[in-house]
Protein backbone atom coordinates (compact mmCIF):
# COMPACT_ATOMS: atom_id res chain seq x y z
CA UNK A 1 0.00 0.00 0.00
CA UNK A 2 1.43 3.55 -0.68
CA UNK A 3 0.62 6.66 0.95
CA UNK A 4 0.80 10.36 -0.59
CA UNK A 5 2.70 12.57 1.55
CA UNK A 6 0.21 14.54 2.07
CA UNK A 7 -1.78 11.27 3.83
CA UNK A 8 1.26 11.02 6.11
CA UNK A 9 0.92 14.59 7.61
CA UNK A 10 -2.76 14.71 7.95
CA UNK A 11 -2.37 11.69 9.93
CA UNK A 12 0.51 13.02 12.08
CA UNK A 13 -1.41 15.91 12.31
CA UNK A 14 -4.52 14.32 13.66
CA UNK A 15 -2.37 11.34 16.35
CA UNK A 16 0.19 13.78 17.29
CA UNK A 17 2.82 11.68 18.90
CA UNK A 18 4.78 9.19 16.77
CA UNK A 19 6.50 6.38 18.55
CA UNK A 20 9.79 5.36 18.15
CA UNK A 21 10.43 1.96 18.26
CA UNK A 22 13.80 0.25 18.40
CA UNK A 23 13.41 -3.52 17.58
CA UNK A 24 15.53 -6.71 16.48
CA UNK A 25 13.04 -9.48 16.96
CA UNK A 26 10.33 -9.69 14.26
CA UNK A 27 7.43 -11.24 16.75
CA UNK A 28 8.20 -8.90 19.48
CA UNK A 29 7.88 -5.77 17.28
CA UNK A 30 4.79 -7.00 15.56
CA UNK A 31 3.41 -7.25 19.01
CA UNK A 32 4.77 -4.38 20.15
CA UNK A 33 3.39 -1.82 16.89
CA UNK A 34 -0.67 -3.69 17.72
CA UNK A 35 -0.67 -3.00 21.55
CA UNK A 36 0.13 0.67 20.24
CA UNK A 37 -2.47 0.75 17.82
CA UNK A 38 -4.85 -0.77 19.69
CA UNK A 39 -4.30 1.97 22.58
CA UNK A 40 -4.37 5.32 20.45
CA UNK A 41 -0.83 5.54 18.51
CA UNK A 42 -2.04 3.84 15.24
CA UNK A 43 1.33 5.01 13.53
CA UNK A 44 4.92 3.86 14.67
CA UNK A 45 8.65 4.89 13.53
CA UNK A 46 10.88 2.22 13.43
CA UNK A 47 14.62 3.19 13.27
CA UNK A 48 17.66 1.23 11.14
CA UNK A 49 19.12 1.17 14.83
CA UNK A 50 19.62 -2.81 14.86
CA UNK A 51 20.82 -5.57 12.53
CA UNK A 52 17.63 -6.67 11.92
CA UNK A 53 15.96 -3.64 11.42
CA UNK A 54 14.73 -3.60 7.79
CA UNK A 55 13.61 -7.44 7.69
CA UNK A 56 11.71 -5.82 11.26
CA UNK A 57 10.12 -3.29 9.14
CA UNK A 58 9.11 -5.71 6.50
CA UNK A 59 7.57 -8.25 8.81
CA UNK A 60 5.58 -5.15 10.72
CA UNK A 61 4.32 -3.42 7.32
CA UNK A 62 2.78 -6.94 6.34
CA UNK A 63 1.58 -7.99 9.43
CA UNK A 64 -0.11 -4.74 10.76
CA UNK A 65 -1.64 -3.62 7.76
CA UNK A 66 -4.13 -0.82 9.89
CA UNK A 67 -0.99 0.88 10.95
CA UNK A 68 1.28 3.72 9.38
CA UNK A 69 4.63 2.22 9.67
CA UNK A 70 7.56 4.63 8.91
CA UNK A 71 11.47 4.24 8.96
CA UNK A 72 13.59 6.07 11.00
CA UNK A 73 17.11 6.67 11.46
CA UNK A 74 17.93 6.67 7.28
CA UNK A 75 21.48 7.96 6.86
CA UNK A 76 22.07 7.31 3.46
CA UNK A 77 20.38 6.84 -0.20
CA UNK A 78 20.92 3.59 -0.52
CA UNK A 79 19.11 2.96 3.16
CA UNK A 80 15.94 5.15 1.58
CA UNK A 81 15.99 2.85 -1.36
CA UNK A 82 15.73 -0.04 1.08
CA UNK A 83 12.60 1.40 3.29
CA UNK A 84 10.97 2.47 0.38
CA UNK A 85 11.49 -1.43 -1.10
CA UNK A 86 10.61 -2.91 2.57
CA UNK A 87 7.31 -1.26 2.36
CA UNK A 88 7.57 2.00 4.69
CA UNK A 89 4.75 4.47 4.50
CA UNK A 90 7.34 7.13 5.11
CA UNK A 91 11.22 7.87 5.99
CA UNK A 92 12.53 9.66 8.71
CA UNK A 93 16.10 11.19 9.45
CA UNK A 94 18.40 13.06 12.36
CA UNK A 95 20.11 15.40 9.47
CA UNK A 96 19.64 16.63 6.08
CA UNK A 97 22.22 16.75 3.76
CA UNK A 98 22.41 17.52 0.13
CA UNK A 99 22.61 14.18 -1.51
CA UNK A 100 19.88 12.48 0.78
CA UNK A 101 17.64 15.32 0.41
CA UNK A 102 18.07 15.14 -3.57
CA UNK A 103 17.68 10.99 -3.68
CA UNK A 104 14.59 11.79 -0.92
CA UNK A 105 12.80 14.36 -3.12
CA UNK A 106 13.46 11.67 -6.37
CA UNK A 107 12.20 8.85 -4.41
CA UNK A 108 8.70 9.30 -4.12
CA UNK A 109 8.57 8.23 -0.85
CA UNK A 110 7.17 10.77 2.31
CA UNK A 111 9.84 11.81 3.63
CA UNK A 112 11.08 14.33 6.62
CA UNK A 113 14.50 15.11 7.33
CA UNK A 114 16.31 16.19 10.43
CA UNK A 115 16.82 19.87 11.36
CA UNK A 116 18.54 21.28 13.82
CA UNK A 117 18.70 25.01 12.50
CA UNK A 118 17.82 27.69 10.43
CA UNK A 119 20.65 26.17 7.51
CA UNK A 120 18.95 22.74 7.40
CA UNK A 121 15.58 24.47 7.24
CA UNK A 122 16.72 26.19 4.01
CA UNK A 123 18.07 23.15 2.54
CA UNK A 124 15.20 21.74 3.15
CA UNK A 125 13.05 23.60 1.62
CA UNK A 126 15.29 23.61 -1.27
CA UNK A 127 14.22 19.89 -1.71
CA UNK A 128 10.31 20.72 -1.11
CA UNK A 129 9.98 19.81 2.01
CA UNK A 130 8.38 21.91 4.59
CA UNK A 131 8.06 19.31 7.29
CA UNK A 132 10.05 18.69 9.28
CA UNK A 133 12.21 16.89 11.97
CA UNK A 134 13.43 18.88 14.80
CA UNK A 135 16.59 16.98 16.55
CA UNK A 136 17.72 16.38 19.14
CA UNK A 137 14.85 18.66 20.06
CA UNK A 138 15.65 19.30 23.91
CA UNK A 139 19.43 20.27 23.03
CA UNK A 140 18.67 22.36 20.11
CA UNK A 141 15.82 24.58 21.98
CA UNK A 142 12.41 22.66 21.28
CA UNK A 143 9.34 24.94 21.07
CA UNK A 144 12.01 27.81 21.30
CA UNK A 145 13.88 26.91 18.23
CA UNK A 146 10.26 25.93 16.49
CA UNK A 147 8.68 29.42 17.51
CA UNK A 148 11.74 31.18 16.76
CA UNK A 149 12.18 29.07 12.87
CA UNK A 150 8.02 30.66 12.75
CA UNK A 151 9.35 33.70 12.19
CA UNK A 152 11.61 33.63 8.54
CA UNK A 153 9.86 30.10 8.02
CA UNK A 154 6.06 30.43 8.58
CA UNK A 155 5.21 27.80 6.58
CA UNK A 156 7.60 24.99 8.07
CA UNK A 157 6.36 22.27 10.62
CA UNK A 158 7.94 20.45 12.83
CA UNK A 159 7.94 17.16 14.37
CA UNK A 160 10.09 16.93 18.04
CA UNK A 161 12.16 14.70 18.76
CA UNK A 162 14.91 14.38 21.45
CA UNK A 163 14.30 14.34 24.99
CA UNK A 164 10.49 14.28 24.67
CA UNK A 165 8.49 12.93 27.78
CA UNK A 166 5.23 12.09 28.40
CA UNK A 167 4.86 15.12 30.87
CA UNK A 168 6.32 17.26 28.67
CA UNK A 169 4.13 16.35 25.36
CA UNK A 170 0.80 18.68 26.10
CA UNK A 171 3.19 21.10 26.50
CA UNK A 172 5.05 20.87 23.21
CA UNK A 173 1.95 20.30 20.89
CA UNK A 174 0.53 23.93 22.02
CA UNK A 175 3.35 25.45 19.85
CA UNK A 176 1.45 26.57 16.63
CA UNK A 177 3.78 25.22 14.08
CA UNK A 178 4.57 21.79 15.70
CA UNK A 179 2.89 19.05 14.07
CA UNK A 180 3.96 16.14 16.11
CA UNK A 181 6.03 14.28 18.67
CA UNK A 182 8.01 11.45 18.72
CA UNK A 183 9.66 9.37 21.35
CA UNK A 184 10.11 5.76 22.55
CA UNK A 185 8.73 6.56 25.88
CA UNK A 186 6.04 4.50 25.72
CA UNK A 187 7.68 1.20 24.19
CA UNK A 188 10.68 1.41 26.08
CA UNK A 189 13.21 -1.85 24.99
CA UNK A 190 13.04 -3.13 28.53
CA UNK A 191 9.52 -3.47 28.42
CA UNK A 192 9.27 -5.14 24.92
CA UNK A 193 11.93 -7.30 25.79
CA UNK A 194 10.16 -8.24 28.90
CA UNK A 195 6.95 -8.68 26.60
CA UNK A 196 4.92 -6.72 29.38
CA UNK A 197 2.50 -5.73 26.83
CA UNK A 198 -0.08 -4.39 29.48
CA UNK A 199 2.60 -1.68 30.74
CA UNK A 200 2.94 -0.72 27.24
CA UNK A 201 -0.55 -0.57 26.02
CA UNK A 202 -0.97 2.08 29.46
CA UNK A 203 2.12 3.85 28.25
CA UNK A 204 0.42 4.44 24.75
CA UNK A 205 -3.13 5.11 26.35
CA UNK A 206 -1.20 8.20 28.48
CA UNK A 207 0.99 9.22 25.42
CA UNK A 208 -2.85 9.65 23.18
CA UNK A 209 -4.25 11.14 26.03
CA UNK A 210 -1.44 13.30 26.66
CA UNK A 211 -1.55 14.10 22.57
CA UNK A 212 -5.36 15.63 23.30
CA UNK A 213 -3.97 17.44 26.23
CA UNK A 214 -1.97 19.56 23.12
CA UNK A 215 -4.82 20.23 20.94
CA UNK A 216 -6.51 22.63 23.34
CA UNK A 217 -4.55 25.40 23.52
CA UNK A 218 -1.55 27.13 21.60
CA UNK A 219 1.11 29.48 22.13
Amino acid sequence: MSFSRQSIIDQLAQVRVLPILVADDVEQAIRCVTTLAENGLPAVEITLRTPNALNVLREVVNACPGVTVGAGTILTAAQLAAVKEAGAAFGISPGITPALAKAAAESGLPYFPGTGGASDVMLALEHGFDVVKLFPSDVVGSTKMAKALGGPFPDVRFCLTGGVTLESTPVLLQQTNVLCVGGSWMCPANLIQSGDWAAIAQLAAAAAKAAEAGKSGSQ
